[in-house]
């Protein structure tokens, strides 16, 4: 049973702790709100104002499920096929590697099994055909993460794609498909995208750390048209209550029906496996997973300093969505989840784990050897004495099967505890790993890297992107890389003259022809430039 006062007090508590100035919450049961409520204040500045369940914050990748459903409305409505390759529907489309437009589906855009990778911009154009000239111009420049319909593998362009495929389908721009398909029939009257109208209405805003410890302001909003399918849409956990009893009535709401109970179904359907310890995997752009045996739909995000939450207890009829105007590593917004879900759901303090089984020791050799991956770094499988290890980054753990094709190990001077995933494809070595269903790629390391002292010595100084300040210092002929968001620092490992790997993933550094540095690119996704140059 909710206990009101032990909650509130726990989120006030873990608020002021990890100074996240404001969070709104509503939980839903029964297509009822049971409880809603906003905490702290929408700023910093200016004596800030009270947020309420009817403050607007940004909700990232929460998005996605919204734009899922104006694209399940389309495939209704006979403009889209799931299964159709996008060229059918786009002639003029091109990707990286050629022929791929004729091979990749909506349904693979909608699952993340495209193959693009992912990438991000916060600060963008705001011209509606911003989109489109999105697709023409940058789409054709990322680089497959994968061979499409290999496996999962997160991605902003392909969702951003989707988005301007409902463009083209339904000759409307996007935003306006979004009001007419989505937010009109379920009564999400503040959810916009555009933040000239969302500052009409109470507006959390995104903060900083200043350098003294204090929070201020981030005084440019974030904004970016091209990617709004993925990550730029505005809304209140009350509005987003609406779309959660509408996942859970089967598509209908307020005895309309939004969208058919097949078509949900298809949303809530795992279409491919992410290799966690929960066995968890994701449909069409809705996560799925278990919490102590209770099948569980969901998706977080984070834009800015914006985090958001939206999870589904199907069977119980229960939704919990969670906006905040801070991302803080210190702030436990799992741990807040589970208490609300425990106290719900009426579930157990412990709930057994998932139990390693006998490993088949036959597969091993195929699984050996180094990978690479962006937001992980270097790692390397290896076997010695009946035991499989995982080096990550310098750090050696023994692993356990959970699978034939999966495994766990636990993080040193943790409690948490890794899962690395296979996907093989026949009696060939494993081009992937999945670490946490983060990718990584196999690839031949090279040897005897010297360190270039005199060369790493200009990659030195602070850089500036996204959420973060990075500082990049050399220690003990080490490079060393401070995050001033958490305080938290990491050592690299040199994988050529410009390029480094850490436990944060790959940094690569950019000189330029007068042999500055201006930027590093961050998980060949997002540049971050340097504060001086």
């Amino acid at each position: 049973m909710l206990n009101i006062y032990q909650l509130e007090q726990h989120i006030e508590e873990q608020m002021q702790a990890a100074q996240v100035p404001g969070l709104a919450l509503a939980i839903v049961k029964d297509q009822a709100v049971i409880y809603a409520r906003g905490f702290g204040v929408t700023s910093v500045e200016d004596s800030g104002v009270p947020v309420t369940p009817q403050t607007l914050f940004r909700i990232a990748s929460v998005t996605r499920p919204l734009t899922g459903t104006a694209l399940m409305r389309l495939v209704e409505q006979g403009k889209l096929d799931l299964d159709r390759p996008l060229k059918h529907y786009i002639d003029w489309l091109t990707f990286h590697e050629a022929g791929i437009e004729e091979q990749v589906s909506l349904r693979m855009l909608l699952s993340h099994t495209s193959g693009l990778r992912t990438a991000g911009e916060h600060f963008g154009p705001r011209n509606p055909e911003a989109l489109e000239a999105y697709i023409r111009t940058a789409l054709p420049t990322f680089e497959l993460t994968a061979p499409p319909g290999k496996f999962w593998a997160y991605s902003n362009p392909g969702m951003n794609l989707a988005g301007y495929l409902a463009e083209v389908v339904s000759g409307q721009p996007f935003t306006r498909l979004m009001q007419e398909l989505v937010f009109d029939p379920l009564q999400m009257r503040r959810t916009t995208f555009d933040p000239l109208v969302a500052m009409t209405y109470a507006l959390a805003q995104s903060h900083d750390v200043r350098a003294d410890g204090t929070l201020c302001v981030q005084h440019e909003f974030a904004e970016s048209v091209p990617y709004y399918p993925s990550s730029f849409a505005l809304s209140t956990v009350l509005d987003l209550a609406n779309f959660a009893s509408m996942q859970m009535n089967h598509g209908a709401f307020q005895n309309q029906q939004v969208l058919t109970p097949a078509s949900v179904q298809a949303m809530q359907t795992k279409q491919v496996s992410t290799y966690t310890l929960s066995d968890a995997g994701y449909g069409l752009t809705l996560g799925l997973d278990t919490y102590k045996g209770i099948p569980i739909v969901e998706h977080k995000g984070s834009i800015s300093t914006f985090g958001s939450r939206f999870v589904l207890a199907l069977d119980a009829r229960v939704a919990i969505v969670l906006l905040y105007n801070r991302i803080n590593a210190a702030f436990a917004v799992d741990q807040l989840i589970s208490t609300m879900l425990d106290q719900v759901l009426d579930l157990p303090a412990k709930f057994p784990g998932p139990q390693a089984i006998e490993p088949d020791t036959t597969v091993w050799p195929l699984y050996t050897g180094s990978y690479l991956g962006n937001w992980r770094g270097l790692l390397t499988i290896s076997a010695q004495n009946a035991q499989l290890y995982l080096d990550m980054n310098g750090k050696t753990l023994p692993l356990h099967a959970l699978k034939r094709d999966l495994y766990f190990g636990k993080i040193p001077e943790s409690e948490a505890r890794l899962s690395i995933g296979f996907p093989l494809e026949g009696p060939e070595p494993a081009d992937y790993i999945l670490v946490d269903t983060l990718p990584c790629q196999r690839i031949e390391r090279a040897s005897g890297i010297v360190p270039d002292l005199d060369q790493w010595q200009a990659y030195c100084g602070t850089y500036v992107g996204g959420v973060d300040v990075l500082t990049f210092r050399i220690e003990d002929g080490q490079l060393i890389i401070h995050a001033s968001s958490d305080q938290k620092e990491v050592t690299c490992i040199p994988l050529d003259t410009t390029r480094f790997a850490c436990d944060w993933g790959v940094f690569e550094f950019h000189i330029a022809q007068d042999g500055s540095v201006p930027w590093v690119t961050y998980g060949q996704a997002y540049k971050i430039m340097r504060l001086n140059a």
